[in-house]
């Protein structure tokens, strides 16, 4: 055999060898210390010998053998040393992506449980595995495509005559029937909004400018300063009533103002209680029924007498109603006044004699 052949045939078996050790050493790990775990479950659907032992998605041990024991699965893993389980850590089966990976996942457990030693069982939660979540999808997709069906079939019917009415709506739109047909399609809508939009431009504009009332109370700063100072000034104000100056301050702050409304209420409930007892004149003006019966009577003995004279009867309904009186009155004073201008002519007795003789 030549040099090259037995070169060849070296390195074929050393690759064989490689290949066999890599296969049957693969979790060989001189190295490092592992410890053995415990734990069971109802179901391992998918998970394997070899697949990673995670906590808290950091790779601790691999699984090293899966096996029924007492109608459960037994899974046999080991975990790194420095690995610290806890009594109450919790074993669970979980998916590491949707396209099938599997992994045993660790739960640190609580702080003040203790260290579970090597060897020991750690307890499990059952999870769901892809066959059940298809199972109970597919459950689920029956049961709300069912309902939805029935639903659909239930109101087939009104949604059909509601369709049909929502085109007959549309069609009224379209062919510009309605107050809503007017507005979509007549085309002096777009105009009158136009006008609008430059009237309200216009307006803007203007008060911008300072224009009119409202453009000088948004461009003049006096409104702003007036408002200011009115402001300055009720505060000095109610500064000034809370120091009591002032007639609203002492009537604020003076307590004899209270004393005096709580002495004159005293007073008035005095006199009311008096006049509900009937003392006093008006007590009994308030009480005594008398009163108003001769007030009634006077009224009606002054009614009687006006109506009288308003028809003329008596001395005084005739000086009202009769102008004869007022005639013979005015013919005197004529008279008189003649015999008062000839006095300065006929002297004294003369004038007296005149005066005689006109009245007699």
């Amino acid at each position: 055999m030549s040099t090259e052949k037995k070169v060849g045939l070296f390195f074929l078996s050393a690759l064989i060898a490689l290949g066999v050790m890599i296969e049957l050493v693969e979790d060989w790990h001189p190295f490092e210390t592992h410890h053995p775990y415990t734990t069971f479950f109802e179901a391992a659907v998918g998970i394997q010998a070899g697949d990673p032992v995670r906590m808290s998605g950091v790779e601790v041990g691999k699984i090293k053998t899966i096996k029924i024991e007492d109608q459960k699965v037994r899974i046999d893993f080991l975990v790194q040393d420095g690995t610290v389980l806890k009594e109450d850590s919790i074993a669970e089966i979980r998916q590491t992506n949707l396209l099938g990976g599997q992994f045993l996942g660790l739960t640190f457990g609580s702080e003040g449980s203790e260290p579970l030693p090597p060897g020991g069982v750690v307890p499990s939660r059952e999870g769901a595995n892809i066959d059940q979540l298809i199972t109970r999808f597919d459950r689920n997709q029956e049961r709300v495509f069912g309902a939805l069906g029935e639903l659909i079939e239930e109101t087939r019917g009104p949604l059909s005559a509601t369709v049909t009415r929502v085109e007959k709506v549309v069609s009224k739109i379209d062919e510009g029937e309605g107050t809503l047909g007017r507005l979509v399609n007549d085309p002096a809508l777009y105009d009158d909004l136009q006008l609008a939009v430059a009237d309200l431009k216009m307006l803007l504009q203007r008060i911008e400018n300072g224009e009119g009332t409202l453009g000088r109370l948004v461009q003049d700063p006096t409104l702003y300063d007036d408002a200011s100072r009115t402001v300055a000034n009720l505060r000095a104000i109610s500064d000034r009533v809370n120091r009591g100056e002032g007639t609203v301050g002492r009537l604020f702050a003076e307590e004899a103002l209270y004393d005096n409304a709580n002495d004159a209420l005293a007073h008035i409930r005095d006199i009311s209680d008096k006049a509900n007892r009937g003392e006093g004149t008006l007590g009994k003006l308030v009480n005594d029924a008398s009163l108003y019966d001769d007030t009634s009577a006077t009224m009606r003995r002054l009614h009687s007498i006006t109506a009288k004279i308003d028809d003329g009867k008596g001395t005084i309904g005739r000086l009202v109603n009769e102008d004869d009186i007022y005639r013979d009155a005015k013919t005197t004073l004529n008279k008189v006044e003649k015999a008062v201008d000839g006095i300065s002519d006929t002297g004294p007795l003369s004038a007296l004699g005149v005066v005689l003789g006109t009245l007699f």
